[in-house]
C-alpha cells in the first residue's frame, strides 16, 4: 500500500492566487493531481495548511502540523498522517504525471528510503516516494528553522536517485516536471499545444 499525498498548502505568492483551485482544461489543479495518483496509491490525501477549502476535494485531508515550513513541512505532515509506509508526494502545481514515470519510482523503492528524480543535476523533491523511516531525519531539519530546503535531509537517509537518463526513457517531454508558478507558465501549459 502506498499513500498519495499532494501538498496543496503553498501560499501560491507568484500566481496571485491559490493554484490548488487554478483551472486547466477544465478541471482543479489539486483535482489532476489527486488523479494522477489514483491508479498507484490508496489512499491520497492532500496535505493542505487550513481544511476549509478543501472541505469538497473527497479525499483525506491533512492540516500542516508545522505551519509555514514549505513543502518540508508537508511531507512530514503526510508521513505522519498516512497509513502506509510509503508515500508518494506531488505538489498541486505540476499537474501532469506521466503514469510511467510514476511505475518506474514506485518500483526503484525497495531497500531504500526515499526515491527522488533528478532532472539537470538537480533533485525534484515534490515528485518523489519517502517512507515512514525519513520521519526522524526531517523532524530534526524541521527543529532547525532556517534550514528550509527539503533536500537538507537526503545526507541522511538512504535515497534512491532516477537519473534523468532513466526516466527521460519514459517522459522525454519531461511533463511531469512541468509546474505552474505564474500566470504566464500556466499559459504555457494551456497553450494551443495541448490536446
Amino acid at each position: 500500500m502506498i499513500t498519495g499525498a499532494v501538498l496543496a498548502g503553498g501560499k501560491s505568492l507568484r500566481f496571485g492566487k491559490n493554484k490548488a483551485f487554478q483551472l486547466l482544461g477544465g478541471k482543479r489543479f489539486i483535482d489532476l493531481a489527486i488523479e494522477s495518483l489514483r491508479p498507484f496509491c490508496d489512499p491520497v490525501m492532500a496535505v493542505v495548511s487550513e481544511i476549509e477549502p478543501y472541505l469538497d476535494i473527497g479525499v483525506m485531508l491533512a492540516q500542516d502540523i508545522i505551519q509555514d515550513r514549505g513543502p518540508l513541512g508537508g511531507i512530514y505532515t503526510a508521513l505522519l498522517f498516512s497509513p502506509a509506509e510509503w508515500i508518494f508526494v506531488r505538489a498541486t502545481d505540476m499537474p501532469f504525471l506521466v503514469p510511467e514515470l510514476a511505475s518506474m519510482i514506485i518500483d526503484a523503492r525497495e531497500g531504500f528510503d526515499a526515491v527522488v528524480p533528478k532532472m539537470n543535476e538537480y533533485y525534484d523533491p515534490l515528485l518523489a516516494m519517502y517512507n515512514r523511516r525519513c520521519i526522524p531525519a526531517i523532524a530534526r531539519q524541521l527543529r532547525e528553522p532556517d534550514k528550509r530546503q527539503v533536500i537538507g535531509f537526503y545526507r541522511k537517509i538512504r535515497i534512491r536517485t532516477v537519473t534523468e537518463r532513466e526516466w527521460r526513457e519514459v517522459d522525454p517531454d519531461a511533463l511531469s516536471f512541468k509546474n505552474v508558478n505564474t500566470p504566464s507558465d500556466l499559459a504555457e501549459i494551456d497553450g494551443p499545444e495541448r490536446s
